[in-house]
């Protein structure tokens, strides 16, 4: 099984992924985790393109994915590929609220968030 879960910031795409990657032992991936550089020094590097790529396409390689996020210029195989595309579309106060929480709770050192750190 192949699935590309889609949505804007605080719509549930973690949440979902995890659960869904839990429940059918499926393994999850980030886009955030191959699009940003969360090792770098200041917040916001991205990974060159070609390295998100070359990354990306080591994923697609199994047999079996969960990929979220959303971002699409970059990731059209993903799309191609997957059986499987959830999109999620929630009302703007939730996620509104969703993000607002995130953002505390990371700043303030309760939950781990890396392009945060």
């Amino acid at each position: 099984m192949k699935i590309h879960i889609i949505g804007c910031s605080g719509s549930g795409k973690t949440y979902l992924a995890r659960a869904l990657s839990e429940k059918y032992n499926i393994p999850h991936f980030d886009l955030d985790d191959i699009h940003w550089d969360n090792h770098a020094d200041v917040y916001g590097v991205k990974i060159p393109v070609e390295k998100r790529t070359e990354l990306l396409n080591n994923i697609l390689k199994n047999d079996s994915w969960i990929i979220e996020g959303v971002y699409y210029a970059w990731v059209g195989k993903c799309f191609e590929d997957a059986d499987r595309i959830y999109v999620l579309d929630i009302p703007k106060r939730i996620y509104t609220y969703r993000i607002i929480k995130r953002t505390i709770k990371r700043k303030l050192g309760l939950e781990k968030g890396d392009i945060w750190s």
